[in-house]
């Protein structure tokens, strides 16, 4: 699945099967390092859906003399 079509939850969920299938040591040396390295797209990708969040969630609650809503 493309990491830019997929939301955050579709991103989380792959990730813990890739998580389950590395833990459980029955895939082959090949298997595990392109596991290992679609997480590492998933997991840069969900840090970033993230991060965009906190942001907007920042701006949202700014109030117009800059301050941070309480």
């Amino acid at each position: 699945m493309d990491e830019k079509k997929m939301t955050y939850e579709e991103a989380m969920a792959r990730l813990s099967q890739i998580v389950a299938s590395l833990e459980d040591g029955s895939a082959t040396l090949e298997e595990s390092l392109k596991l290992f390295e679609e997480g590492a797209k998933l997991s840069a990708f969900c840090y970033e859906t993230l991060s965009n969040a906190r942001q907007k969630i920042e701006k949202l609650t700014k109030n117009a003399d800059g301050a941070q809503q309480q």
